[in-house]
C-alpha cells in the first residue's frame, strides 16, 4: 500500500481506461492525449468501496473514481496521473508540500495551511448508526430529539456497536465520538466490510457508517440482515471539495479551472449522479 501506480488514462464521457506504460507511445497517437509539455495533475485515490471499487462486477464505478475520471476528461489542458495512496499518507505527503490533488478530503482550517480547496463537488450525507430492528427499544435511552447521542451511547452496557478502523473524527465533526470510541461496547474490528459481516452474522447489534456503504454491501450480497438507519446528533451533511497541495500558484490555477466547471448546472448534475447512484437506500 502506498506504492506508486502509473497509468495512461484514455478518457471519455463514461470514464477512463487505464493502460500500462509500454503502450504509451502507441495509444497517444489515437487518444487525443495532452502534450508532453502540458502541466501534470497527480490525483490521489484510495481503495474504499463504493468511493473507489477495484474489484468485482462494479469495479471502476466508485463514485469518487468516476468523479476523478470526469475531471480528467474535462481538464484537457493538463496531463493526468492517478496514484493509490491511503488517506493518512496522502495528508502527510501533502502537508510536506508534495504536489497532489484529491477529492477525498474535507475542508478544515488546519488543512487550509497546506491545501487549496475548490467549491463543493458533492454533498456527502451524514454518518448514521445502523441497528437491527429488534434492538431499537434498547437505543431509546441514548436518543435525544430523534437522534442518537454518542456520548450517552458510550455509557451503556447493552448494545455492541461496530466502528470501522480508519473512521477518524474529532469532536467538531462527530460530537461524543471520543467517549464512544473508548466504550467497552464499541467494537473497532477492522474494515467496513469486516464490520458489516459481523453485523450480518449477528456478532454485533449495529454499526456506524455511511448509507452508500450499506447500499454497496447489500448490492454485492454481503449484507442481508435488516439494518435501520438512525441519525447521529450533531453530524451534518458535509461538502466534499477537490483539494490540491504543493505550489500555491499551481494549486490555485487547478482549483480555478475546477471551479469554472462547477458553475455549470449540467456538470453538477453529472457529478451528483455518481454519488446518488450509491446513496439510494433501495440498493
Amino acid at each position: 500500500m502506498g506504492s506508486v501506480i502509473r497509468y495512461l488514462a484514455v478518457c471519455g464521457r463514461k470514464g477512463c481506461r487505464f493502460l500500462c506504460a509500454p503502450l504509451l507511445l502507441i495509444v497517444t497517437q489515437f487518444a487525443n492525449a495532452a502534450e508532453p509539455d502540458d502541466p501534470l495533475i497527480v490525483w490521489q485515490l484510495a481503495p474504499s468501496a463504493p468511493a473507489v471499487i477495484i474489484e468485482g462486477p462494479s469495479a471502476g464505478d466508485g463514485y469518487l473514481q468516476l468523479t476523478t475520471d470526469w475531471f480528467i476528461d474535462h481538464l484537457t489542458e493538463y496531463r493526468h496521473e492517478k496514484r493509490m495512496i491511503p488517506i493518512p499518507k496522502a495528508l502527510d505527503d501533502m502537508a510536506k508540500g508534495e504536489f497532489i490533488c484529491s477529492n477525498f478530503l474535507y475542508d478544515s482550517p488546519h488543512r487550509r495551511d497546506f491545501l487549496t480547496f475548490s467549491g463543493p463537488i458533492l454533498e456527502i450525507h451524514p454518518l448514521r448508526l445502523f441497528i437491527s430492528p429488534e434492538k431499537l427499544p434498547e437505543l431509546r435511552y441514548a436518543m435525544r430529539e430523534g437522534s442518537v447521542d454518542l456520548g450517552l451511547l458510550a455509557q451503556q452496557n447493552r448494545l455492541s456497536i461496530g466502528m470501522p478502523v480508519g473512521f477518524r473524527f474529532d469532536e467538531a465533526l462527530v460530537p461524543g465520538v471520543q467517549d464512544f470510541m473508548s466504550s467497552k461496547m464499541t467494537q473497532s474490528a477492522g474494515t467496513t466490510e469486516m464490520t458489516v459481516r459481523l453485523f450480518d452474522v449477528g456478532r454485533i447489534d449495529g454499526f456506524i457508517t455511511y448509507q452508500v456503504n450499506v447500499s454497496y454491501y447489500r448490492e454485492v450480497g454481503n449484507l442481508e440482515r435488516t439494518a435501520i438507519p438512525v441519525p447521529i446528533m450533531g453530524v451534518p451533511t458535509r461538502s466534499l471539495p477537490i483539494s490540491c497541495s504543493g505550489d500555491k500558484q499551481q494549486a490555485k490555477q487547478i482549483i480555478d479551472a475546477v471551479n469554472a466547471l462547477l458553475t455549470s448546472p449540467e456538470n453538477r448534475q453529472e457529478l451528483e449522479a455518481f454519488y446518488t447512484r450509491w446513496n439510494n437506500p433501495k440498493h
